[in-house]
């Protein structure tokens, strides 16, 4: 939580301001965060300036208070990203100060936040790492007995003990965090049930050596890795069952990214069938031919709908159409895929050329079998592959962005959920209805808005999984406007919404009986949403792939309920 905030807090200042921003010191300990920081322009001051005219933010860790006054002096505006769990053991050693205790810190001596809490304690400090400390130990009256909050569960009652047999005059203050007592307790129950442990975290994160220590201790091999490059594919490999944790520091995304890696290498014994099944699901997803085929079925799904006999042009059509545009803009979006997606950033960089001709391709495909559809249907799809190469493109002149704000579509704040969504209904509900020549029906305008509903869910949902590293390259998403739980509630609230169109509509006669059977796909779209809130699966191949087969599953419902 801690990291987390410092890390939002640093973010959204780059959103709001527009002079210089820096932080006092590493804002954590994750070398790949601040990289990415950097690039956006954040500084990092390793000594306090004489002057400084923009925003100083205060390190996760928390910095001693002559430092913070000696900062605030040179003009700086400061803003203090100090983890709140930090900042409880500051008022601890504040208070008990002020009452004539002295301080014993259970911590590493040159760590950022024990270098903090010395500060606030003044000259009657010491810090203990290990029981020899202990023996050094000389208190003489009132003392108080607090932890790094980032310190081993174990060590600090064996230690704070010891301590308090030498000199029993103490008070003993647990201010270990939470989260790392949770942590840590995981990973001694996950170490029964593994064969190896993975970490995940920067080399100077010392809770995040602390985990290893801890599953090393349990008898469990470790492997401490920094980043997937870091990864020993053949000693990994003999394992069937590996565990992973990260280090405090360690965002969700880079998590998320070593478990792909680690997903993706056969184990000794694991054969040839499964790997290979495996593969292909990632390459339609990948390639987005899995993508362009679910849409391809929702337009038939929508024709059915309508009254309309499925048709392979409507398909062709549509599949064509968001197979290319899917290929385009994440050739325009790799910033963010290389922080959410890795694995798929270097596939396109890889295979870009076979992509590109393909995507220009199946675009004109679609294309050519619109133009035989109708006047209506090709200017619709004309019109709809503009705004989709538009999307991805900075056509508004650099002079007007102090007007606008933006200098394209896709910089609108909260506009990809809904954008998408829109070209999404436009190609699988409007282009089957107006190949007949149905333009202003009701029944039309329903199937629109019922499919309109149903992609912006989808939409959001990928939102969601990708929020980290949207707000780390300034994408303005609507997850990161409004933060991930409120988007799941107004995904929820879309879901109601769809399920109330549904049974209402074909009561009224705007929609079919047949609307009744997609109530099942709504269901299972509010199950994947239910099960990702649940933490039962996290953001990967596999959750793509449950997400992407909803529309294969209404399609499929719609195509039973047809007889």
């Amino acid at each position: 939580m801690g990291v987390r905030r410092a890390v939002e807090i640093t973010l959204d200042m780059l959103n709001k301001e527009d002079r210089d921003i820096a932080t006092f010191g590493p804002l954590i300990h994750n070398p790949q965060v601040l990289d990415l920081l950097h690039e956006r322009g954040v500084k990092i001051l390793k000594k306090i300036p004489e002057r400084f005219d923009g925003t100083v933010v205060l390190r996760a860790h928390g910095v001693p208070p002559a430092k913070k006054e000696a900062l605030q002096k040179t003009g700086a505006h400061i803003k203090d990203a100090t983890c709140p769990r930090v900042v409880k053991v500051q008022v601890i050693i504040d208070k008990y100060r002020k009452r004539g205790y002295q301080t014993i810190i259970i911590g590493d001596r040159n760590h950022a936040e024990v270098e903090g809490l010395m500060g606030h304690a003044g000259e009657g400090c010491w810090v203990v790492s290990n029981e020899d400390d202990v023996e050094e130990l000389i208190v003489k009256g009132d003392y108080i007995i607090v932890s790094q909050t980032t310190q081993d569960e174990n060590s600090f009652e064996r230690i704070s003990r010891m301590i308090l047999d030498r000199f029993p005059q103490g008070r003993i203050f647990n201010t270990i965090c939470d989260s790392t007592h949770k942590r840590q307790e995981e990973v001694r129950a996950l170490c029964k049930e593994v064969q190896a442990m993975v970490i995940v975290g920067g080399r100077t994160s010392a809770n995040t050596a602390r985990l290893g220590e801890i599953a090393k201790g349990m008898g469990c091999p470790v492997f401490m890795i920094e980043t997937e490059d870091d990864l020993d594919l053949e000693g990994l490999s003999q394992y069937t069952c590996v565990g992973v944790t990260a280090g405090a520091s360690t965002p969700t995304w880079m998590i998320n990214w070593i478990v792909r890696v680690l997903q993706s290498i056969p184990s000794e014994n694991e054969g040839v069938l499964l790997p290979f099944v495996t593969r292909i699901f990632w390459l339609l997803l990948a390639t987005n031919l899995y993508v362009g085929l679910a849409g391809g079925v929702m337009a038939n799904t929508c024709a059915q709908l309508l009254g309309l006999r499925p048709d392979f042009e409507y398909f062709a059509v549509a599949f064509g159409y968001i197979f290319a545009m899917h290929n385009i803009n994440r050739f325009t979006d790799q910033r963010s895929k290389k922080i959410n997606d890795p694995m798929r950033a270097l596939f396109y960089r890889k295979y870009r050329i076979p992509l590109v001709f393909s995507s220009v391709f199946a675009l004109g495909c679609s294309l050519f079998i619109a133009y035989g559809m109708g006047e209506y249907p090709f200017t619709v799809l004309i019109a709809m592959s503009v705004f989709g190469i538009l999307y991805s493109v900075r056509f508004i002149p650099k002079f007007f962005s102090p007007i606008t704000r933006v200098r394209g579509l896709k910089e609108i704040p909260g506009s990809k959920t809904f954008l998408v969504a829109l070209a999404w209904a436009f190609v699988t509900a409007l282009i089957p209805a107006w190949s007949v020549q149905s333009i202003t029906s009701g029944k039309t305008l329903t199937v629109f808005f019922v499919v309109l509903l149903l992609y912006n869910v989808r939409n959001g949902l990928f939102d969601v999984f990708e929020v980290q590293g949207d707000r780390l390259v300034g994408k303005e998403t609507l997850p990161v406007l409004i933060g991930e739980k409120k988007t799941l509630t107004y995904l929820y609230v879309l879901l109601g919404c769809l399920v109330a169109l549904l049974l209402i509509t074909p009561v009224i006669g705007l929609l079919a009986p047949l609307a009744y059977w997609l109530l099942p796909g709504v269901i299972y779209l509010f199950g994947i949403i239910r099960l990702y809130e649940k933490a039962y699966f996290a953001p990967g191949p596999v959750l793509e792939f449950l997400l992407e087969s909803v529309f294969f599953v209404i399609a499929g419902l719609a195509w039973a309920g047809s007889f």
